[in-house]
């Protein structure tokens, strides 16, 4: 008895097999393209983060550099203010303010000067130059928002003999030397900022200190 053709059944057989393989493959092609694009999106959010924190962190050092010119500033305007005047200005201002009870309260920059030790501090309209401010928002850049500030405290005065040429070397000549500590805090803010909870300081501040031991003289 003759067979029948078998070419007819195995043909459907094949199609299926091959649907099942290109479904295969299509799953496999979904899963790459949307593993590609996961990646791609978590590159960007971090490219968009870290840059960013960047532009953040230029900010921040930015500021931290403007605080430190002011404070530098405020320092050698202050022993140059000394230097001009004399140190004689400084001994009697500093007299004047013991005289009358008045002491120069370091808190909160730093710990308060010991009893009967003398301070003066310089402030911005002190250190004027022909009326104008030492230093203003276009001393710091163009379209700055902060405002600087410079408040400079001598303290640790006293008066020693040097040798100069031409005069008594032993100790026990006239001309006299005035030595003292300059510090100068320098601090940049934003008007109208409002402090932290719980602190005196703007929220957005930034401070950089400058300190140095002048000698002034001979007087």
């Amino acid at each position: 008895m003759p067979q029948p053709p078998t070419a007819p059944l195995r043909a459907p057989r094949r199609r299926r097999r091959a649907r099942r393989v290109a479904r295969r493959e299509e799953g496999a092609v979904l899963f790459i393209v949307m593993l590609v694009l996961l990646t791609a999106t978590a590159l960007a959010v971090f490219a968009v983060r870290s840059t960013s924190d960047e532009i953040r962190a230029s900010g921040y050092y930015r500021m931290d550099l403007q605080s430190q010119q002011v404070g530098e500033s405020g320092l050698l305007a202050a022993m140059a203010w000394v230097d001009y005047r004399g140190p004689d200005a400084l001994t009697d201002a500093m007299a004047r303010s013991q005289d009358a009870g008045y002491n120069v309260d370091l808190e909160p920059f730093e710990r308060p000067l010991a009893p009967g030790k003398p301070g003066y501090r310089l402030y911005s309209t002190d250190l004027q130059v022909e009326g104008r401010p030492l230093v203003d928002r276009e001393t710091l850049g163009q379209r700055q928002p902060y405002e600087p500030l410079i408040l400079v405290d001598v303290y640790d005065s006293h008066e020693f003999p040097g040798v100069v040429t031409g005069y008594r070397s032993d100790g026990f000549g006239r001309l006299r030397f005035l030595g003292a500590t300059y510090t100068s805090r320098g601090r940049v803010r934003i008007p109208g900022d409002t402090p932290v909870a719980g602190d005196t300081r703007p929220y957005h501040e930034g401070a950089n200190d400058a300190r140095a031991r002048g000698v002034s003289g001979p007087f």
